[in-house]
């Protein structure tokens, strides 16, 4: 079957064919990808930054957010049927385990030792067919089969969200988003549905088509702003934003770090004891954040999920992967319909 990923050997994105999946144990499911997510991960597996093929092999096929349709299941299977949509999750646990991945947290690995598909060490999902273990898949209505490409981007929103409210010592009512991509919107469309009021603060001008989708769904959108909010979240993958969300916390603030790179600049500690401020960081999502991303779409209005999908054909890849399309949110490529 087809692939579509790096190659390690010429440091190029690349087509390959890869050897056709088969169910090997009583608990696999074999299934056909219908759709993949491209997203900033992807950008930087094709600058080469980080991840690595699976061991012995040079190349990795790239797509770690997919939706699949059933095609084959093994005996042990008994909860999904043959045409059912699923939402494969992406990392799988260290050797041993350790007891976060023992316990079904894999994304609180404690050796570091994971991997994930179209990441670390196994291949992703643009190809053809995947075979993962049941306990990897989470079940969508077919009545969400437009939106669930978004599953996986938005378990990740889960998570962090989940982790800032915990961490709150107070009754948070205003949230700042910073970035308006995918992460961040969903990240706003989230917290508003928590009834905590929201504000987007990103670089797009007040006609870009993300800003247009923000106000049709309610949410504040600002290119500067100086107040504060008792939570924070950093969508934008700059270090700068993770500095200025600090600069952004009310008292009992607490600011979550999804993307941020490694910075220097002034923090605020003195302030931060005062105020018991909180900087949360989170990666990666587990299962029951996956299954929460599946109910939050299943809320959220059709027509601003509607906006947030540039669909193409597979055989752009190249470019959408490079670089990013003008005017698209969230591109997604069709592999089978």
């Amino acid at each position: 079957m087809r692939a579509f990923g790096l190659d390690y050997s010429i440091k190029q994105l690349a087509e390959r064919d890869l050897p056709e999946p088969a169910i090997t144990g009583p608990e696999q499911v074999l299934f056909r990808v219908r759709e993949v997510g491209v997203c900033g991960t992807d950008r930087e597996l094709a600058r080469f930054a980080f991840g690595y093929p699976p061991a012995g092999e040079e190349f990795l096929a790239l797509g770690h957010e997919a939706l699949g349709e059933i095609v084959e299941m093994g005996p042990a299977v008994r909860d999904l049927r043959r045409g059912d949509l699923v939402v494969p999750t992406i990392r799988r646990a260290c050797p041993g385990p350790c007891p976060s991945c023992g316990a079904g947290r894999r994304d609180l690995c404690r050796t570091g030792d994971y991997r994930e598909r179209g990441i670390f060490g196994l291949h992703g999902y643009l190809t053809d067919f995947a075979v993962d273990s049941v306990r990897d898949l989470v079940p969508v209505p077919a009545n969400l089969a437009a939106y669930a490409i978004l599953v996986e981007p938005l378990s990740s929103v889960e998570k962090v969200i989940e982790s800032v409210l915990r961490s709150h010592q107070a009754d948070p009512q205003t949230a700042l988003v910073l970035g308006a991509g995918p992460i961040g919107i969903l990240a706003a469309l989230r917290l508003q549905l928590q009834g905590i009021k929201v504000t987007v603060q990103s670089l797009e001008p007040d006609d870009d088509p993300r800003v247009t989708l923000l106000k049709q769904a309610g949410v504040r959108y600002e290119r500067e702003g100086h107040d504060k909010a008792d939570l924070v979240i950093e969508a934008t993958g700059s270090a700068e934003a993770g500095l200025a969300g600090l600069e952004r916390l009310g008292p009992n603030g607490v600011l979550g770090l999804l993307g941020a790179r490694d910075g220097h600049g002034p923090i605020p500690w003195l302030e931060m004891i005062r105020n018991n401020q909180t900087i949360v960081g989170s990666v990666n999502a587990a299962l029951s954040h996956f299954k929460r991303a599946v109910k939050t779409l299943s809320m959220l209005e059709r027509r601003t999920l509607n906006g947030l999908v540039l669909r193409s054909g597979r055989a752009h890849f190249r470019e959408t992967i490079a670089t990013p399309q003008i005017g698209a949110i969230k591109v997604v490529h069709v592999l089978s319909e």
